[in-house]
Order: structure tokens, then C-alpha cells, then sequence
């Protein structure tokens, strides 16, 4: 029986460990996921996520007390199943992003149910069958010290980079863009494309600029794109009075045009010339920028 909670114990841990370091290296996706859920702010936790997964998934695979972190292993289990149930069924977002980019890890939400329940009850065999016993070698400990450094770095450095992106960008006829599947351009006339949620905060922040692009002269007009949220998008509309087109879509539709938000497309001669991700800059920045 030991034997068996020890292997059961090491692969939940894998598990953990593999989400953990999967959303670290591109935690921006995970981020973006998290805002569609109408969430105010909780993308900002997303690295305590990260964290925590971390952490649980190195005390199982060092069967660090096993009964108690098998117990918090359930109960971020249970919580992550419950929100993604939410966005299942009532949001219609299928893309847990439980494991960043590893999209063969990340399929259909009948998969996901089932990996999830599968873990849960390896999870509630370890709370039972598990024991509470320290094993904190001094390789152990600065194996947990190391990893969990990385990870806290890779998902920092990946998180500041969702605020302060670099913003290359080849340029491409929009024909060649999945950007001809929603707005429609004349050759003569300059446009900036704003994809967006209305719950993102970074979005949000980048209204006011945003609004300045057509007064301002830096492009003849601005379109906005939206993901699909009456509730939110009638608060939207009572705060910032937008004086641009919106056109919203359902999820499916609309994460074509990104994964991370806020993102804008600047359109000259029927090409997309510029790609910027983050927080729009305000047009004088912009037009310098050009």
C-alpha cells in the first residue's frame, strides 16, 4: 500500500507541476482565459495560481505531507473544476488553459472533466490513505527553493510582459489576415482595429487613449472588437461613452483575432502595417512610434 501512495502521490504531483510550469512560461494566455470568466481583476492572481500548483505539485512528488497537501490539492481541484464548469456552461469558454500552450493537453471539455475527475479521486485516496510525515532533506529543500524561483520568475517576467510587450510585426495584406473576417477596409483610409474585453483591466485602462485616435487624426477610424457580454457591456457603455464601433462576438468567434487582450491592428493601404499588445499608448505616442 505504501508503494502504491507513494506512485499515486508522484504522479498528481507531475501533474501539478506540469500546469504549473506550462502557464508560468506563457502565463499571458492563462491570464486572458481567466478575464473571460467576467472576473474583475482576478487575472491579477493568476500568478498566485501558478504558485500554488507549484507548490503542491513539488510537496507530492516529494511525498511532503501527503494527507494535508493531497487536501489542498482537492480544494483547488474542486475550485478550478467548479469556475471552469461556470465557463462551460454559461460563458461558452471550452479553452481551460490548464496547460498553456500544450494543446494537446488542453482539448474538449468532456476530456477535461474526466482528467479532472480521475486526479480528484487519486487526490481524495491520498487524503485518506496518506500520511503527514516530513521528509526535508536538505537537497529536497533546495530542489522546492530552485524550482519554485524559477517559476516565480518565468511567470513575473511573462506577466510584466503582458503590461509592457515588445510590439513587432511583419506587414501583411489584410486578405491574409483573419482580421478580413471582421472589418472591412478601403485602400484610401487608415484604421486602428482595438480587440478587447470589457472586464480586462488593461483593456479598460485603454479607453481614453483609444478615444483620442480619430480627434487626434492618427488614423481615419477606429473600430472596436469585442467579446460577447451584455451585462458588462452595458457598464462599459454607461463609464466610458465610447464614441468609436464596437462589434461584439461570441467567444468562439471572437479568440480567433487573439489570445491576449488588449490588442490593436493598425491598417494602412488594406495592410496591417502594426501589431501592439498591453495597454494602448495614447496617439501622440502612436503617431511617434509610425
Amino acid at each position: 500500500m505504501k508503494k502504491k501512495i507513494e506512485l499515486l502521490s508522484l504522479l498528481a504531483g507531475i501533474v501539478f507541476l506540469v500546469s504549473s510550469v506550462a502557464k508560468s512560461v506563457d502565463i499571458a494566455v492563462f491570464s486572458s482565459i481567466v478575464t473571460q470568466y467576467g472576473f474583475r481583476y482576478a487575472q491579477f492572481l493568476t500568478p498566485l495560481i501558478v504558485w500554488a500548483e507549484a507548490l503542491v505539485g513539488l510537496l507530492l512528488v516529494f511525498q511532503i505531507q501527503i494527507k494535508r497537501t493531497s487536501f489542498a490539492g482537492v480544494l483547488l481541484l474542486v475550485a478550478f473544476t467548479v469556475i471552469y464548469a461556470y465557463g462551460v456552461f454559461f460563458k461558452g469558454i471550452e479553452d481551460c488553459g490548464c496547460f498553456g500552450k500544450i494543446t494537446l493537453l488542453n482539448t474538449s471539455p468532456v476530456f477535461t472533466f474526466i482528467r479532472n475527475a480521475i486526479l480528484l479521486c487519486i487526490l481524495i485516496v491520498l487524503w485518506r490513505k496518506g500520511d503527514n510525515k516530513m521528509k526535508l532533506d536538505q537537497w529536497v529543500i533546495a530542489i522546492i527553493v530552485m524550482v519554485m524561483s524559477l517559476i516565480s520568475f518565468m511567470s513575473g517576467y511573462a506577466y510584466r510582459n503582458v503590461k509592457n510587450p515588445t510590439n513587432k510585426y511583419t506587414v501583411e495584406a489584410i486578405e491574409n489576415t483573419v482580421l478580413k473576417d471582421f472589418v472591412t477596409t478601403s485602400k484610401d483610409s487608415t484604421y486602428l482595429v482595438f480587440a478587447f474585453t470589457y472586464t480586462c483591466p488593461h483593456c479598460l485602462n485603454s479607453i481614453e487613449n483609444l478615444k483620442q485616435y480619430e480627434i487626434s487624426g492618427a488614423v481615419d477610424k477606429v473600430i472596436g472588437i469585442a467579446l460577447e457580454n451584455p451585462d458588462a457591456e452595458k457598464q462599459f457603455m454607461e463609464i466610458f461613452k465610447p464614441d468609436f464601433v464596437i462589434k461584439n462576438y461570441p467567444a468562439e468567434t471572437f479568440f480567433r483575432i487573439a489570445k491576449t487582450f488588449p490588442r490593436a491592428y493598425y491598417i494602412k493601404n488594406d495592410s496591417v502595417m502594426a501589431a501592439l499588445s498591453g495597454e494602448l499608448p495614447c496617439s501622440y505616442v502612436f503617431m511617434n512610434m509610425k
